[in-house]
């Protein structure tokens, strides 16, 4: 009975330092867009997705927004994922490596992190880069590729 209590005691201790761990690297990538972008606000959300070819686990779903100085609102979503290995992040984005992706996107290679692309929608209608970067999956995307990259490059250097 004393051996079962430590093996639940040491899986508990585990499972909560990762949780730990991922809350600080999603702290730590919000804290890093807020410096360098003050007038950016951010709104977290609630990931509804289908299930992921990957197992994983969301470390953050945010929506950057703010006024541009001629008065357009401008947005940026950022979604980060953890896996359990450089090969499943791998594997995670091998859908977009294919380029099995809906009616009206394209993709190619972009350099960023470990592996990267770029799909653009209708010809520029919006933009998303999706990379890897060790066991961490991100996908950010806007109306502006110049948004876009902005923000995947902060990511990326924070991963």
């Amino acid at each position: 009975m004393r051996a079962n209590s430590l093996v639940w005691f040491v899986l508990t201790v585990a499972v909560l330092n990762a949780h730990a761990e991922s809350q600080v690297l999603a702290t730590k990538i919000a804290n890093a867009i807020r410096s360098v972008e003050p007038g950016w606000r951010y709104t977290t959300g609630i990931l509804n997705a289908p299930p992921p070819v990957v197992p994983n686990r969301p470390l953050l779903d945010s929506v950057w927004e703010h006024t541009a100085k001629n008065g357009k609102p401008e947005s940026v979503d950022v979604k980060i994922f953890e896996v359990d290995s450089r090969t499943d992040a791998e594997m995670s984005l091998s859908p977009v490596r294919e380029g099995k992706v809906h009616a009206g996107w394209r993709v190619k290679r972009f350099d960023i992190g470990d592996e990267g692309f770029l799909g653009t929608f209708r010809n520029g209608k919006r933009f998303a880069i999706h990379f890897r970067k060790g066991a961490v999956v991100v996908e950010v995307s806007s109306d502006s590729f110049r948004l876009a990259e902005r923000f995947a490059r902060y990511v990326a250097a924070q991963v």
